[in-house]
């Protein structure tokens, strides 16, 4: 069979997928094995690999990732170019007509190169300190003996430095990111793009998971948006009738939302210069999550869970970041009813959690950000409504908020 497979007919494609297939296989992870693996079925004239690749593919380089943020800017940039159709010319003018090459659609050969390369990199970063070959692990015994290896993959995956490195640049792209004559937001784009060619363990659930560090680590998201009044037309009559309409009319107005940059659209920030870390977090958290799959929902799912349950939340502004995290992909979890339960249940979980600390919300005030999550509630009740049944198990959860507001929201669930 050895020669059948040095000789498949789509020979890129058959290395991605077994590296994207069998990424912890422990083999995989010998330098001498991963190096074979790739001279067997790569041909370097054929394909633009970066030149770190390429001498550890030759032997002419050594057995490690490359360091340094540079590589991984200058494989980010040809993502961006590629996803943004500003390709240059083939470096080898000598390439059969391009429909007669194993992958014609350029994006998607740039996609599978950059993959490629990043799993043999992870390989080589998980490669034992000696020089031994490892024996493939044996397989689990139990239910609970898989998910322990899942979580030991996990917590390796975690720790990748390549991956850190990634979301670091995505965050605050470097000088060749900015010089790209593309849209201002490719870069986050084609990072969502390559998160979910990779495994998921390796680049797409620890970018969701950073959303518990934005969340409670950045003093925007920490602040309380200003009161606003509810309309009562008894209080409008008697303020009316003591001339004092204007002040009721400034109370009814609340004050200006001090955390507009965060929800405004990454594009518009970068023009006006309010580019902020919550948002570009955000911008590239719904381009993870619009080509996610249901394992990656589950993730953020469970980030959110752990946020409720460390009882760190303390304001409404975070509370409308974790309505905004999710608004995008709501539509497509009314199919899984068990994980939208789970996020609507534990947002209004964390409604609880905050309303104690929110010194002016009575009976006579709300805040903007509340007023917001309302309407959250409200459209997704209208537009996005898996059931009743769906709504029954949430429903309990309402219990525990304000009387205003659990009447405002009941009436939503009821309607």
């Amino acid at each position: 069979m050895g020669i059948l497979y040095r000789l498949h007919q789509v020979p890129l494609t058959t290395l991605m997928n077994t590296l994207f297939v069998y990424f912890d296989a422990p083999p995989l992870h010998d330098a001498a094995v991963i190096r074979s693996l790739n001279l067997s079925l790569l041909d370097m004239t054929q394909q633009d690999f970066s030149p770190e690749f390429c001498a550890f593919v030759k032997g002419q380089g050594p057995d490690a990732p490359p360091e340094g943020p540079g590589y991984v800017a200058r494989m980010m940039a040809r993502i961006s170019r590629a996803v943004a159709r500003h390709l240059p010319d083939p470096l080898n003018d000598a390439l059969p007509e391009i429909h007669y090459r194993e992958i014609p659609n350029p994006i998607l050969l740039v996609l599978t190169e950059c993959v490629v390369e990043l799993l043999t990199w992870w390989c080589l970063h998980s490669a034992p300190a000696s020089s031994a070959r490892l024996a493939a692990s044996p397989r689990p015994a139990s239910e609970q003996a898989f998910r322990a290896e899942e979580r030991s993959r996990a917590v390796r995956a975690s720790e990748w430095p390549m991956a850190h490195t990634w979301f670091a640049l995505a965050m605050d792209p470097p000088a060749e990111i900015h010089d790209l004559q593309v849209p201002g937001a490719t870069h986050i784009h084609s990072t969502g793009v390559l998160a979910n060619v990779m495994p998921d363990e390796l680049m797409a659930f620890p970018f969701v998971r950073h959303l518990r560090e934005i969340v409670l680590e950045e003093p925007v998201l920490q602040t309380v948006s200003g009161p606003k009044r509810y309309f009562s037309f008894v209080a409008f009559a008697r303020e009316a009738s003591s001339a004092s309409t204007d002040r009721f009319t400034r109370h009814a107005a609340g004050t200006k939302f001090a955390a507009t940059a965060v929800f405004n659209s990454f594009e518009q920030n970068r023009i006006h210069g309010n580019a902020n870390r919550p948002n570009t977090y955000l911008t590239l958290l719904h381009s993870i999550l619009h080509y996610g799959g249901v394992a990656t929902f589950a993730a953020l799912a469970d980030t959110i869970r752990g946020l409720v349950a460390s009882g760190a939340l303390c304001s409404d502004i975070q509370l409308l970041y974790l309505c905004a995290t999710v608004g995008p992909v709501l539509y497509r979890l009314v199919e899984h009813e068990a994980l939208y339960v789970q996020v609507l249940a534990d947002l209004i979980a964390v409604m609880a959690q905050i309303c104690p600390r929110i010194p002016h919300l009575d009976a006579e005030y709300s805040t903007d950000a509340i007023e917001q999550v309302m309407d959250f509630f409200c459209f997704v009740k209208d537009q996005f409504d898996p059931g009743r049944p769906a709504w029954r198990r949430i429903a309990p959860h309402i219990a525990a908020l304000p009387a205003s507001l659990r009447y405002q929201l009941q009436c939503i669930v009821d309607q």
